[in-house]
């Protein structure tokens, strides 16, 4: 077996090697491939920020209800206080004073008092923890329970003697001894060790009292504890309660003895112990999981299938690319997608390159509709030219996810030998739509391949994108949208003014609220005469840029329009003030007075 130090100067240096190839191409990649629209992001328009605001007359108020006596205004109060906090209404903090006299008043009701510390823990008032921490011991379960979890986040010292003492107790009950478990844990509490390793291997404790302890033990201790391991796992009836304590015991533990342990608890039949085996296995050196990975990818369990990828993801070779890439048409899509996520970023290795590639295209060659869309979406985004044949062909496929995909995919690839078929394609899709027999997902697989068309400037696209535009005529939030897009990237250079009149009548459509698609023409409509540089049509922009509300979307595409055309520029419009009513208590405020 690899000693330790050999093993962890072994994994750093795959670390080293992999973070510097990606770092010094600069393509570290942090977010998921998604298929996006080109409409959406070209051209980049400003959005409004939100700035939630209520009047400093409520929380004036809320505190003034605060300081009354009845039991039912200081709780709804409190109440108040800790929702506005939650929705992110600022200024919450500076009832934090009356808020602590409610909590500690010796007449306070229960309801109100409990209402009070939430509040504050909510608030984050971290000044307020002895009095919590004071209210908590002395008015029971309830409150423990609400504020004992947030002394442990705020590393409140003098609550650890109290677990310890609970602990130690046997007349503690179940609910108050978990409490005390969990927050020793969090504090990783060495001094409690002796008091748990007894609860730990009691069979007179329930289980979720011995799990908790397990992991408290486990917290505490990064060595020793690898016999009272093999304890567990070795009596005669050593169920998956022993198996978890004994993961849970070697959490922190990195000895030869230890990794053995874990490995064998790795391949465990109960999928809750390997998945947490292979966690600890691969946050001490992903080398340790390697040969179990492929094992680990065949289990029925997707965490578990999760934690065998992780090994092949940190230390990739050729070899693996191929085991990898099974996992692209796995049956649960948070794999399938973290996968593709994951050999987009492996692609970025100029060694690597060539096999994530090739093992993405076995799989969009297959049958598996999991797989095409995983693997149309991977091929999309590393730009694999080869792959575009095999997307047409998919165009026409059974589901409508990988309908989508190749779409997306071949705009992506903007290979131009593909337009003819992405044009008959479309052409039979809209079809099929003026006769009803479009299937689901065909408004953004038709968006897609518009935008395909417009990026590579296919002008024998226009007249098919042009019966888009009239209303009624054919419907489809996206691709109305995309086509609307696409006319103005295609007259860029060369304005068409008929093109331009009819997007002004799109502009300037009355607002239905049954019509959702509204918005988006409106939108694209506005950025088309832009991009066309329609100077004839500059007024209507101006005009109607006067009779929108400047933080509405429209605006900030009739704004960058006129830019475009003119050069003006505009001040930024502020963010938007968002506030809220419907409280318990609200103040009359100067607006709402009668003269």
């Amino acid at each position: 077996m690899m000693t330790k130090s050999r093993r962890f100067r072994f994994s750093a240096w795959i670390a080293a090697l992999m973070t510097g190839a990606l770092a010094v191409q600069g393509l570290l990649f942090a977010g998921a491939i998604e298929p996006e629209f080109a409409m959406h992001y070209d051209p980049e328009l400003a959005s409004p920020t939100i700035e939630l605001k209520l009047d400093d007359a409520f929380v004036g108020l809320w505190k003034q209800a605060l300081t009354r006596r009845e039991a039912d205004y200081q709780r709804m109060a409190a109440n108040a206080i800790a929702e506005a906090a939650q929705l992110g209404f600022p200024g919450m903090e500076g009832a934090s004073s009356e808020l602590l006299q409610v909590l500690k008043a010796d007449g306070t009701h229960p309801a109100a008092r409990f209402a009070a510390a939430r509040a504050l823990v909510i608030l984050d008032v971290r000044s307020a923890a002895p009095a919590l921490f004071a209210a908590a011991q002395e008015h029971g379960l309830q409150l423990r329970l609400l504020i004992e979890p947030a002394l442990a986040r705020w590393e409140f010292e003098p609550v650890r003697a109290v677990w310890r003492a609970r602990v130690r107790d046997s007349r503690t009950n179940r609910r108050e001894l978990i409490l005390a478990l969990e927050g020793l844990a969090h504090a990783q509490d060495a001094e409690a060790l002796p008091s748990l390793l007894p609860l730990v291997h009691s069979g007179d404790q329930p289980a979720d009292v011995r799990l908790a302890a397990a992991r408290a033990a486990g917290a505490a201790a990064d060595s020793g504890l690898e016999a009272d391991a093999a304890r567990l796992r070795e009596q005669v009836s050593a169920s998956v309660l022993h198996r978890l304590c004994a993961v849970s015991l070697l959490r922190r533990h990195t000895s030869d003895r230890s990794c053995e342990q874990l490995a064998a608890l790795a391949r465990d039949a109960d999928p809750t112990v390997a998945e947490q085996a292979l966690g600890r296995l691969f946050a001490t050196d992903p080398a340790l999981v390697a040969p179990l990975a492929d094992d680990a990818m065949q289990n029925p369990d997707p965490k578990v299938r999760r934690r065998g990828a992780d090994a092949y993801v940190a230390l990739p070779t050729p070899e693996r690319i191929p085991v990898l890439s099974r996992l692209l048409d796995d049956p649960h899509p948070d794999v399938r997608r973290s996968i593709r996520d994951d050999l987009f970023r492996i692609a970025q290795v100029p060694e690597l390159s060539d096999a994530v590639r090739s093992a993405a295209m076995d799989i969009l060659s297959g049958d598996s509709w999991r797989g095409q869309e995983q693997a149309s979406l991977l091929l999309g985004a590393l730009d694999h030219e080869p792959a575009a044949t095999r997307l047409l062909q998919l165009l026409h496929a059974e589901r409508m996810e990988v309908e989508i995909a190749s779409a997306w995919a071949l705009r992506k690839l903007a290979v131009p030998a593909t337009l003819p078929d992405i044009l008959a394609h479309a052409q039979q899709r809209s079809t099929a739509r003026r006769t009803g027999q479009g299937s689901a997902g065909l408004d953004k697989q038709v968006a897609h391949l518009f935008e395909a068309m417009a990026v590579m400037k296919y002008a024998p696209a226009e007249p098919l994108l042009r019966e888009y535009i009239p209303k009624i005529r054919i419907n489809g939030y996206y691709s109305r949208g995309a086509a609307i897009w696409a006319l103005g990237q295609l007259h860029s250079e060369a304005p068409a003014e008929d093109l331009a009149l009819q997007l002004v009548e799109r502009m300037n459509d009355t607002k239905d609220p049954y019509n959702q698609e509204l918005d988006i023409v409106w939108k694209m409509s506005a950025t088309a005469l832009g991009q066309m540089r329609a100077q004839s049509q500059l007024p209507a922009l101006q005009q109607r840029l006067q009779e929108t509300d400047k933080h509405d979307p429209v605006a900030y595409a009739l704004r960058w329009s006129i830019h475009r055309i003119t050069g003006e520029e505009f001040p930024e419009p502020g963010p938007v003030t968002r506030s809220r009513g419907g409280w318990f208590l609200e103040p009359l405020l100067e607006a709402a007075r009668p003269n």
